[in-house]
């Protein structure tokens, strides 16, 4: 067995490449096909136009005729229904990560998306370097450096395939968190973080990392940062920003995610969408039937208050970390899982944010002596989003395991695996 982990490792750098090039060659295939970069272009298209970017009419026109749920399954909004679904919020982001694409919009659709992946490729390559690289995270000594990097990217194999399938901008955002927690300049840091969290609101997680450090300085340049970055398109289109701004702010940030009602369909895993098709009727018209959804109706004040309830069970242990010294990657880690479970809506791609917590925890347990058991336990939890891939299961079974938000309960075994051996590894040192 260790002589066959000895080979895999000599031939690392070669499987890596292999893996590589692979992801790379399917970005390149797959840049013609329909994804979600189009939503990003067509947005950018928008500020030349001035229509709404987030094109909320027809869910404004729904929420005026519908009076009762019964209302919602009338034939005459059935049209709205299925606008809500293919058209309302598609471009879900703050107004500047479309301002920032306008130039994009000069190319092609087709070549535009190539660009994008391209982008999404080099970003991950940049990725793995700096992780690979980071002494805090990888143990020098490690006999298996290569293999534990390999292995990181094959757990995250089914999240990976979707991103490029839906050309996302998941691994861009990664690594503009990563430079930010790694860098040594503050003011670099504040404003990549302030980027970041303009471009998409879930990396405001991590100002928590500043406030762990007590880098007070980094929190300054970052909150001067979310100022200069959104106000560069305020140059250019000072009415528009402001009123797409509102929009967002309203819409989106203010009611959308908070609607259980939107997108919370099959493919969406995060907390408040798995509650909403457990619980609320409509969420998922097409899929809940099938599977004999809801389970049970609740009010959606009752939801709110079981959202709070998990809120707590997942951020007390943050809070516990906090007061233990030598914790930022423990802390990173969990960050980032937490960033796509408490997002209103996080696909299968969303889950791309798990390379740096599994990278982070498979480089800790392998460092334990006698580490069989628990390198068996955190081997099968991260099987799981594998094994729930309808290559093994098929895709009936693939459907039900999403609908029933399989990645949520994987994600959350994973979190609280590394809460486990952070507050373990507490212990046995002291």
């Amino acid at each position: 067995m260790w002589k066959f982990l000895e080979t895999l490792e000599k031939r690392g750098k070669w499987i890596l490449t292999v893996l590589l090039v692979i992801f790379f060659a399917l970005s390149v295939s797959r840049s013609k096909q329909k994804s979600d970069f189009l939503d990003y272009y067509h947005a950018a298209e928008r500020w030349a136009t001035g229509e709404n970017l987030y094109r909320f009419d027809a869910a404004f026109e729904l929420q005026s005729k519908v009076k009762k749920m019964e209302d919602l399954f009338l034939p005459e909004n059935f049209h709205l229904l299925t606008a809500l679904q293919n058209e309302t919020a598609t471009y879900i982001y703050p107004p500047l990560f479309s301002f920032l694409l306008i130039p994009v919009t000069y190319l092609s659709e087709p070549n535009a998306a190539l660009l994008f992946e391209i982008v999404s490729s080099l970003s991950l390559l940049a990725i793995l370097y700096l992780i690979f690289q980071n002494k805090e995270i990888t143990n020098p000594k490690s006999p298996y450096p290569y293999l534990i990097l390999v292995t990181t990217i094959l757990f995250n194999f089914r999240f990976l395939e979707s991103h490029i399938q839906n050309n996302q901008v998941g691994l861009l955002l990664i690594l503009l968190v990563l430079v930010s927690l790694t860098i040594k300049s503050d003011w670099q840091s504040g404003m990549i973080l302030a980027l970041a969290t303009s471009i998409k609101i879930t990396p405001l997680v991590f100002l928590f990392v500043y406030i762990y450090e007590k880098q007070y300085k980094r929190i300054f340049w970052f909150l001067f940062g979310i100022f200069v970055w959104n106000a560069a398109p305020l140059l250019y289109n000072w009415d528009y920003t402001i009123q797409m701004t509102n929009e967002w702010l309203t819409e989106i940030l203010g009611n959308a995610f908070s609607n259980p009602l939107l997108r919370s369909w099959k493919n969406n895993q995060s907390l408040s969408s798995t509650l909403a098709k457990y619980f609320v009727p409509g969420a998922d018209l097409m899929n809940q039937p099938t599977y004999s959804l809801p389970f049970l109706v609740l009010s959606l004040p009752m939801l709110k208050f079981i959202q709070l309830g998990f809120i707590i069970l997942f951020g007390t242990p943050l809070l516990l970390l906090w007061r233990k010294k030598n914790k930022k990657w423990e802390i990173i880690s969990l960050l980032f899982l937490i960033s796509a479970l408490f997002s209103g809506i996080s696909w299968i791609h969303s889950f791309i944010i798990c390379l740096i917590p599994i990278y982070f925890i498979l480089n800790q347990v392998i460092r334990l002596p006698n580490n069989k058991k628990e390198l068996t336990i955190l081997i099968l939890i991260l099987s799981l989003p594998i094994l729930s891939h309808r290559t093994f299961v098929g895709s009936k079974i693939e459907a039900t395991l999403s609908m029933f938000s399989i990645l949520f309960y994987s994600t959350s075994l994973l979190y609280f695996y590394i809460v486990r051996f952070a507050l373990r590894e507490t212990e046995n040192r002291n």
